[in-house]
C-alpha cells in the first residue's frame, strides 16, 4: 500500500503575496511573521507582507532573527515572543531557514516543555497553531514539508522535528519574490531543488504520484537554472524555478530522499557550509556511486535535463546525466570538493556515523559507515 499526503493548499504565480493578508485573516488577528535578520534591508517584501495584512486589520509582530541556519536558540525566542504577544497564527517568510523556524514556532506554541526537549525525541502531544509559508527562494521546498531541520548549537547537530500536524496551510508562492535574490543564493537554492528532484525520484519510496512531480521538478530547474542565475530579472525562469522547487519538495514529503542529504546535514552543521552548496557539490558523486542500482532512472534525469541520448544504451546515457549535473554545478560556481571548506579525512568517521538518517536508508544504493567515507573521499 503507498501513500501520498499534503494538506496544504498551495497559490502560485506573480503577484499573489497580495492574497496574503485575506489567507492570514482566516486564523486569527494576531500574526506573528519570521524572517530572517536584515532582510528588510535590501527587499520590499517584508514592508509589502505588513501593508497586506494591516489592510485586513491584523496586528502584527515582526520576528527577525534568523541568521544562517534555523537553530533551537531562535527557536525558543520566537516562541516566548509568540506567547506574549498572544498570537494566533504564523507566516514564514524568506528561505528554508525562515520557513522552518517559523514552522517549529508555530507548532511547539501551545506545547509543554522547551524546543530542546522536542529536538532530542519527546513526542508532541497535540497540534501547534495555523502557519503560513511565503518562500523568497527557490529551493528548499520547505513551503510543502511537514519537518523544521534545525541545529542545536550546542552540538552542531542537525535534525528534523516533523509532524502531519506541522504542514503549513497555505503554501503562498510568487515567484516576483524571488526577484532580488542574488547570484549566488539562486546558485546554491536551485542546486538544492534540483538534488530533491533527482534523490526523491530515485529514492526506494519513490511512486508513480511523486514520479510524476520529481520528474517535473527535474526538467524545470534543469533548463532554468542557469537562466536564472545568469539574468536574475528573467520572471519566466524564476516562475519555473519556483514551480520546480515546490514539486521537488511535493515529491521529497513523500517520497524521502537519498545519501546527499543524509551527507549535507552533518557536513554542513559542521563547516558552516550552506545546504544548497553542500548538495550541489555532493550530487554528482553521490550519483556516480548509485549509477548501477538506479541506471533506468539517471537515463531519464539525462532526458529531462535535455542531453541528447538518442541511440545511447541506458548505461550510457545514464552516465550523461552525472556528467550534465557536474557540469551544471562548475557552470553555477559550486566548489567541486570538500577541501574547500576545510573538510579533512579526520572528520569522516564522525561525518559518517551522523549521516545515518532516514534520507541515507531512502538511497537506491545501500550506504553503509565505508561507503559513506569512499563517497566523501572520492569528493575531497
Amino acid at each position: 500500500m503507498q501513500r501520498y499526503y499534503l494538506p496544504t493548499e498551495i497559490i502560485t504565480g506573480p503577484g499573489s503575496l497580495s492574497q496574503l493578508g485575506r489567507i492570514a485573516a482566516r486564523y486569527g488577528q494576531r500574526v506573528m511573521v519570521v524572517t530572517y535578520a536584515g532582510f528588510a534591508k535590501f527587499s520590499d517584501v517584508l514592508s509589502r507582507a505588513i501593508q497586506v495584512l494591516q489592510a485586513e486589520n491584523l496586528q502584527v509582530t515582526v520576528y527577525d532573527q534568523v541568521t544562517g541556519e534555523a537553530e533551537l536558540r531562535v527557536v525558543e525566542a520566537g516562541i516566548a515572543l509568540a506567547r506574549k504577544e498572544g498570537c494566533q497564527a504564523f507566516i514564514g517568510i524568506g528561505g528554508g531557514s525562515s520557513i522552518d523556524t517559523a514552522k517549529a514556532i508555530a507548532g511547539l506554541a501551545t506545547l509543554p516543555g522547551s524546543v530542546w526537549e522536542y529536538h532530542g525525541g519527546r513526542a508532541l502531544e497535540r497540534p501547534g497553531l495555523p502557519f503560513i509559508a511565503v518562500p523568497t527562494t527557490a529551493g528548499t521546498g520547505a513551503e510543502v514539508t511537514k519537518n523544521a531541520v534545525l541545529i542545536d548549537p550546542r552540538t552542531d547537530v542537525k535534525k528534523s522535528i516533523r509532524d502531519d500536524a506541522w504542514f503549513a496551510r497555505v503554501a503562498l508562492v510568487d515567484p516576483e519574490l524571488t526577484l532580488s535574490m542574488p547570484p549566488q543564493v539562486t546558485a546554491s537554492t536551485g542546486a538544492d531543488a534540483l538534488c530533491q528532484g533527482i534523490e526523491s525520484f530515485t529514492s526506494i519510496a519513490a511512486t508513480p504520484l511523486t514520479d510524476a512531480l520529481a520528474m517535473q521538478a527535474i526538467a524545470l530547474t534543469g533548463h532554468n537554472l542557469l537562466r536564472a542565475y545568469e539574468a536574475g530579472d528573467d520572471l519566466a525562469a524564476r516562475e519555473a524555478m519556483s514551480l520546480g522547487s515546490l514539486m521537488a519538495g511535493m515529491a521529497m514529503v513523500n517520497a524521502r530522499l537519498g545519501g546527499v542529504h543524509g551527507m549535507a546535514h552533518p557536513l554542513g552543521s559542521h563547516f558552516h557550509i550552506p545546504h544548497g552548496v553542500i548538495c550541489g557539490l555532493l550530487l554528482p558523486y553521490t550519483m556516480e556511486y548509485n549509477l548501477p542500482y538506479a541506471t533506468a532512472k539517471y537515463a531519464q534525469v539525462a532526458r529531462l535535463l535535455g542531453e541528447p541520448v538518442e541511440g545511447l544504451g541506458v548505461e550510457a546515457a545514464a552516465r550523461k546525466a552525472v556528467e550534465r549535473v557536474s557540469e551544471l554545478m562548475a557552470q553555477l560556481g559550486i566548489p567541486a570538493h570538500l577541501s574547500q571548506f576545510g573538510v579533512t579525512e579526520d572528520s569522516f568517521e564522525q561525518i559518517a556515523k551522523e549521516s545515518q538518517s532516514e534520507s541515507l536508508k531512502h538511497n537506491p544504493r545501500p550506504l553503509g559507515l565505508e561507503d559513506v567515507r569512499q563517497i566523501m573521499k572520492a569528493a575531497l
